[in-house]
């Protein structure tokens, strides 16, 4: 009788099946101890590779929802909403506003819930609900796509200095200790708030706000243009047309060509002087209402206003 093939794998050694036992066991044990050795390093990458998608998603809600605002690099636009890709909002943010909870609580609470607004408060509008299940349009989950992206600012915004740092004082938060963390502003490099909304350097005397008699006269109105924040969403080197609408505000460039037929009845100066002091009267077709700071008349005079107002509408205006 021919014997198969497979004979050679017959072991008729009571011993030699005991030793061959024991090795296939200790081989599966290696081999099992192999797989976990390399399923740390799998889990970890497996986990930034999430971690980065997430922040990916995160940067293209930011960027439809939220860069209108707090700008498209997250420093925020004066006078609309405050920076966010800021040494100061990651260093001492927290303290000022006493809050107890992680950052990424804080950002969770305030993307989602929102965060109310005083009438007359030096930004031009509330912070909206964003949280279904709050009320509004997004998903717990890209909320947290959200808080990701801005904590993916974090290493960044540390090594900026007090001078570089984009972050504007809130009126009535003024800079506080940090106890427990036994830091200082000055050991933070970072700006220090006064009550009134000031901002002082560190090692230099508290800033004191400046009184009206200290004023120098009207400001120039390039000079206007750039502290009050229009620059953040105004373009003056290009014309607004159909297949180029500014964002979030419309384009500059042909102001001049086009005021004048915005509003029936209302010619070019009182169209856009209308358009600073009560921007909400009338909103260009396609942008959306409560963007455009509506306190302007108390943070510039009338005759600043109107030499801002001439400016704008100088086809030759310098810039």
């Amino acid at each position: 009788m021919r014997k198969p093939w497979y004979h050679i794998l017959y072991v008729r050694s009571p011993l030699a099946k005991i030793l061959l036992g024991i090795a296939s066991v200790m081989i599966s044990l290696v081999l099992i101890l192999f797989q976990f050795s390399l399923e740390e390093p799998r889990m970890k990458a497996q986990a930034g590779n999430w971690d980065g998608r997430s922040i990916e998603k995160g940067a293209e809600i930011f960027a439809n929802n939220c860069s209108n605002c707090h700008g498209a690099d997250g420093k925020g636009l004066p006078n609309v909403a405050p920076a966010l890709n800021s040494k100061y909002f990651f260093t001492q943010r927290l303290y000022d506003v006493g809050w107890a909870g992680t950052q990424a609580d804080y950002i969770e609470l305030t993307v989602a819930a929102g965060r109310p607004s005083k009438v007359g408060a030096q930004w031009a509008q509330m912070m909206p609900t964003w949280s279904n299940e709050f009320g509004g349009p997004l998903r717990p989950d890209q909320v947290q796509h959200v808080v990701n992206f801005v904590l993916n600012w974090r290493d960044d915004a540390l090594k900026q200095t007090a001078e570089e740092d984009p972050f504007q004082c809130f009126h009535g938060t003024p800079t506080k200790p940090q106890p427990d963390a036994g830091k200082t502003p000055e050991d933070l490099n970072i700006k220090i708030c006064a009550a009134d909304g000031t901002a002082t350097m560190p090692g230099e005397p508290v800033a004191v706000a400046p009184t009206p008699a200290e004023s120098a006269g009207p400001r120039p109105p390039q000079e206007l243009f750039n502290a009050m924040g229009c620059v953040g969403c105004h373009k003056l080197d290009q014309n607004q047309t159909p297949n180029n609408q500014g964002q979030p505000g419309p384009n500059l460039g042909n102001l001049y060509e086009t005021a004048g037929s915005k509003v029936p009845g209302e010619d070019a100066q009182t169209y856009v002087h209308n358009s600073i002091v009560n921007p909400n009267e009338y909103v260009n077709p396609g942008y959306t209402a409560g963007i455009m700071p509506q306190n302007f008349s108390e943070q510039m005079s009338e005759e600043e206003i109107n030499g801002l107002v001439e400016w704008l509408l100088n086809p030759n205006r310098a810039q």
